[in-house]
């Protein structure tokens, strides 16, 4: 197996499934603090916007990881300052139960999730540069099936333990995982600087270089016809995907004979079938569906989504879920298949900043889609399954129109200047 194989590698994705736990520890230990207050729903709101923060900062914080030269040390302090962000929110949790105690909760946490993601794109040319090109597919899949399953088990053990202890303590153990993190980078920093060293990072002495090294990454994207359709249907997709969960559980919310036992046990079961299949995606997808293109990855996902809405406008909630759990199996796929597509094109030294872009056009330009589809499905969920048939045939139609596939993505991010 490749992880027994490469040691480092083995070290350098444990290092991450760490980090997978106390971000499922901290989310349930917030929301459920949240929840405490007077005011739940406002508590919540500030939550969530704290969370979805960092995201609007997606291509500043790629261009500063891509321009950073001691990113193995950047590495070891981010999770140093994290952990001591939680120490601080947790002694606040501890003394106080107050909206201005969530409001100033909210802001630190923006400030470590900011953190964090930009030490996740200080760590994204890394994996590219541990394994080879052939290994790479099957190495993101593996891990994304591995963080999937941490943050399941962890949110449920998490949901235990708040039985027994007090949401200041998963606060404090959250801070310890950060501060376990940045000991282990540090134990393997060596390993580390040898991989680092393989990237050039852009020459950037003053603030034009920096926006000049955004301009021409940013640049390498637009200006590729393909690929920016690409990302539209993405982004589409991404919209539509997002109403899948909520739609589902309208319907069964609507229909209580469809139920298993209860509605609670119906939303764990659904999603823990969700969950599994999306894991079994991650781990025999790379192996067993090269035969699939990412173009079809991406249809099969569509389609599927596009039977689901049918389904959920017919009433047929249980084949809904089946076809849902198609969709997640393809979507995965197509997830895998897209970042090992981007990993092997995109020069390392531009990663970070084209990262942070797709992350941001992915991430940001379904949300006016999906809060229009949700509003219709809380409607009513047969005019939801109309429009949201009518806009799934087109994505389609606009996706089988490309040829993502035939696209030499690296060659022409080099003619744009995105490498350099």
């Amino acid at each position: 197996m490749l992880l027994r194989e490469n040691k480092f590698l083995r070290r350098y994705l444990s290092l991450g499934w760490v980090s997978c736990i106390g971000d499922a520890l901290y989310y349930i230990a917030l929301m459920t603090y949240a929840a405490t207050l007077e005011n739940p729903s406002l508590g919540i709101l500030i939550i969530t916007i704290s969370i979805t923060f960092p995201t609007l900062l997606q291509i500043i914080l790629g261009a500063l990881a891509d321009t950073t030269k001691e990113k193995t040390l950047r590495i070891i302090q981010s999770g140093i300052f994290r952990g001591i962000i939680f120490i601080i929110i947790a002694f606040i949790i501890m003394n106080t139960a107050s909206i201005m105690g969530i409001i100033i909760i909210g802001v630190l946490n923006a400030l470590s999730d900011t953190v964090g993601s930009f030490s996740a794109l200080l760590r994204s040319p890394f994996i590219r540069l541990i394994v080879t090109d052939d290994q790479l597919e099957q190495t993101i899949g593996f891990d994304q099936a591995v963080r999937q399953s941490i943050d399941g088990i962890a949110g449920f053990f998490g949901v235990l333990l708040l039985g027994f202890l007090g949401i200041y303590y998963l606060a404090f153990f959250n801070a310890l995982i950060f501060f376990m993190v940045s000991v282990g980078v540090k134990v393997l920093q060596k390993s580390f600087k040898e991989v680092e060293d393989k990237i050039a990072p852009p020459n950037v002495t003053c603030l034009k270089d920096f926006s000049g090294h955004i301009k021409n990454s940013v640049k390498a994207l637009v200006e590729i016809k393909p690929l920016r359709n690409f990302l539209l249907m993405g982004a589409a997709l991404n919209g539509v995907l997002a109403t899948a969960i909520p739609v589902f559980l309208m319907a069964l919310t609507a229909n209580e004979t469809a139920q298993i036992i209860n509605f609670e046990f119906s939303v764990t079961f659904s999603k823990g079938v969700i969950l599994a299949v999306a894991i079994l995606a991650g781990i025999i997808g790379p192996k067993y569906c090269k035969g699939i293109g990412t173009t079809m990855a991406l249809i099969m996902s569509m389609f599927s989504m596009m039977l689901f809405i049918i389904a959920i406008g017919a009433g047929a909630i249980w084949i809904a879920l089946g076809l849902l759990l198609a969709n997640a199996f393809s979507a995965t796929v197509f997830s895998i298949r897209i970042s090992t597509f981007f990993q092997q094109s995109v020069p390392p030294e531009t990663l970070g900043t084209i990262s942070g872009a797709i992350g941001l056009f992915l991430g940001v330009l379904p949300i006016p889609l999906t809060i229009l589809l949700n509003s219709i499905a809380a409607i009513s969920l047969t005019t939801f399954a109309v429009i949201g048939t009518v806009l799934s045939i087109v994505v389609i139609v606009i996706i089988l129109a490309m040829k993502l596939d035939k696209m030499d993505l690296k060659s022409t991010i080099n003619q744009y200047g995105g490498g350099s």
